[in-house]
C-alpha cells in the first residue's frame, strides 16, 4: 500500500520550499502544490475504509498508518506515527479547501510574494502534520510549527498594530502548548505508557487513577482551551484578526482553531474519559460563559472584521459544549461545526478584506448602500453572514441543529441559552447587512468597483461549498461517524 500520508507531506513540504525560491513566480508555484494536495485528500478520503480494525480493548483503529522507528534511546521511543480516521479526515480536508481559496484569493499580493504564500503553504504544513500525528512528540513538534508562519504573516504583513499583535499571539499560545506538553509527558510517564505512540498511551492511560486522570485532564484542557480560544484565554484572537492580512485571518480562524478543539477530542476526551467526567461541570460552565461572552462582545462591534473574530468566540463555545456532553450525538456535531466554522469564518474574513480593499475601511457604521456599486461582493457578505446565523440550507444550520438536539438531550432546558444567544447572533448580523449593504448609500468613492476576480474566485469556492454541504451535510456525517471513538456505533 501506497505510503499516502508521507507522500502528502513530502507534496507539502516540497512545495513550500519551491514556494519560498519562486521569487514572482511563487504564487504559481503555491496554486500547483495546493491543487495536488487537494487531490491527495481526495484520494485518501476515496480510500478511506469506513471501518478500520477494531480489537476488544477499544484501542482506536486508523486508516493509512505508517509506522516508522525514529528515536530510540534508553526509555524514550519516538516513532514517525501517522495515520487518519474520519474526524482527522474531515479537518485535512478543510486544511486543502482554505489552502486552496487563501491562495487564490491572495493572487494579486505584491509585498514579498515568495515569503507570503510560503509561509500560507507552511502553515497549512504544520496543520496537516497535527491531524495526522499518532505520536505525542511528533504531534508537539507539528504544533508548535504551526506558530512560526502564522507569527510573521501577522507581524510583516499584518496592520499598523501587527507588531503587539504577533507578540500577544505567540505568547499566548506558546505558554499554553508548554502547559499541553508537560501534560502529554506526564500521561505518558504516569501511565507507564511502553512508548509515545498513541495507541500505547491510549491504552496505559486505564491504568490512571481517577484523581490524576483529572489532573491531566485539565492541563490538557488549558492547552488545547487558549488555542480555541473559550473565555477567559480569548483576548489574543480579535487583536491577532485585525491586525493579519486577509489570508493570515482565514487560517487563523479556519485552521488554527480547529486544532485546539480536535486535539481536546484527540488527547484528551478520548484518553482520559475519568478526567473528563470530573470536569464536565467546568466545561459546561466555561462553554456557557463563552457562547453569551462571545456574542454580547459581537453586538458592541463596529470593525467588520472585529465583529466576525468575536463571532467565532461564540461559535467555538457552542463546540466546547457539544464536547462536553460526551455523547456521540454532541460529538458529531462538535466536528461538523467546527468544519462549518472554518468555511464560512473564512469566507467572511476574505468578504471584510474586500470591504477594507474597495473601500479603504472596515468600519460598518462610515459604510451604506454598497450593494451597487459592488454586487459581487455584497453577495458573498450576505452569504457568509446568513450561512453564520445557521440560516437552513447553508452550512451550519446541520451543524448547529444537532448541536442543540445533542444539548437537548443531554441537558434540557438549557438549551435555551444557546438558542437565545442564537437569536443575538442573527441580530447584528441583520444589523450589519441592513446598515452596510442596504442602508442609505455612504462612504462609496465614484471610481469604486467591485472585487477582482482572483478575490471572487476565492470567495465563490466557499460560497458554493457552503451551499453544497448545507443541502447534503451527509457527505461529512458519513465519513465522520465510521471514527473508532469510544461509545460510538460499532464500539
Amino acid at each position: 500500500m501506497l505510503p499516502l500520508i508521507s507522500i502528502v507531506l513530502a507534496t507539502l513540504l516540497l512545495g513550500t520550499v519551491g514556494t519560498f525560491l519562486a521569487g514572482s513566480r511563487a504564487r504559481w508555484v503555491a496554486l500547483g502544490t495546493s491543487a495536488v494536495f487537494l487531490a491527495e485528500v481526495a484520494l485518501l478520503l476515496a480510500s478511506y475504509p469506513g471501518w478500520p480494525g477494531y480489537s476488544s480493548s477499544l484501542v482506536p483503529g486508523f486508516s493509512d498508518t505508517e509506522t516508522y522507528s525514529w528515536i530510540s534511546v534508553a526509555w524514550l521511543h519516538v516513532d514517525y506515527a501517522v495515520g487518519v480516521d474520519g474526524i482527522s479526515l474531515i479537518f485535512i480536508l478543510l486544511t486543502a479547501i482554505l489552502q486552496v481559496a487563501t491562495v487564490v484569493y491572495s493572487w494579486g499580493e505584491t509585498h514579498r510574494p515568495a515569503g507570503y504564500f510560503g509561509l500560507v503553504l507552511l502553515t497549512c504544513l504544520g496543520c496537516f502534520g497535527v491531524f495526522v500525528a499518532l505520536d505525542v512528540l511528533l504531534f508537539f513538534l507539528f504544533w508548535e510549527a504551526v506558530l512560526v508562519p502564522m507569527f510573521f504573516l501577522i507581524g510583516y504583513w499584518g496592520g499598523p498594530n501587527r507588531r503587539y499583535a504577533a507578540l500577544k499571539f505567540f505568547i499566548y499560545t506558546h505558554v499554553a502548548s508548554i502547559v499541553m506538553l508537560v501534560g502529554l509527558l506526564a500521561l505518558v510517564f504516569y501511565s507507564g505508557a511502553t512508548s509515545l505512540d498513541f495507541s500505547a498511551v491510549y491504552a496505559a492511560a486505564g491504568n490512571l487513577a481517577p484523581v490524576v486522570q483529572t489532573f491531566l485532564f485539565l492541563a490538557l484542557f488549558f492547552g488545547f482551551a487558549v488555542k480555541f480560544p473559550v473565555v477567559p484565554f480569548h483576548t489574543w484572537l480579535p487583536d491577532a484578526h485585525v491586525e493579519a492580512p486577509t489570508g493570515g485571518s482565514v487560517l487563523l480562524a479556519g485552521l488554527l482553531l480547529k486544532l485546539g478543539g480536535y486535539g481536546l477530542i484527540r488527547w484528551a476526551v478520548e484518553v482520559l474519559p475519568h478526567g473528563f467526567h470530573s470536569a464536565q461541570p467546568l466545561l459546561f460552565l466555561i462553554a456557557f460563559i463563552t457562547i453569551v461572552w462571545g456574542s454580547v462582545l459581537s453586538l458592541a462591534q463596529r470593525d467588520l472584521k472585529r465583529l466576525v473574530a468575536y463571532s467565532s468566540i461564540n461559535h467555538m463555545g457552542i463546540v466546547l459544549l457539544a464536547i462536553a456532553l460526551d455523547s456521540s450525538l454532541g460529538l458529531l456535531a462538535a466536528v461538523l461545526l467546527m468544519f462549518a466554522h472554518g468555511i464560512v469564518s473564512g469566507l467572511l474574513f476574505m468578504a471584510s478584506g474586500s470591504v477594507h480593499h474597495q473601500y479603504g475601511t472596515r468600519d460598518i457604521s462610515s459604510l451604506g448602500g454598497i450593494t451597487p456599486s459592488a454586487p459581487a461582493l455584497s453577495t458573498m457578505i450576505m452569504a457568509g453572514s446568513l450561512a453564520s446565523l445557521g440560516l437552513p440550507a447553508l452550512i451550519s444550520f446541520p451543524a448547529e441543529f444537532t448541536a442543540f438536539l445533542a444539548t437537548w438531550n443531554g441537558l434540557g432546558y438549557w438549551v435555551l441559552i444557546p438558542l437565545v444567544v442564537l437569536v443575538v447572533t442573527a441580530g447584528f448580523y441583520l444589523w450589519m447587512m441592513q446598515r452596510m449593504l442596504f442602508g442609505e448609500k455612504k462612504g462609496v468613492p465614484l471610481d469604486v468597483h467591485d472585487v477582482p476576480w482572483y478575490e471572487g474566485a476565492g470567495m465563490g469556492l466557499l460560497v458554493a461549498l457552503t451551499v453544497l454541504f448545507g443541502i447534503l451535510p451527509s457527505l461529512l456525517v458519513n465519513v465522520i461517524v465510521n471514527s473508532p471513538i469510544r461509545g460510538w456505533p460499532g464500539t
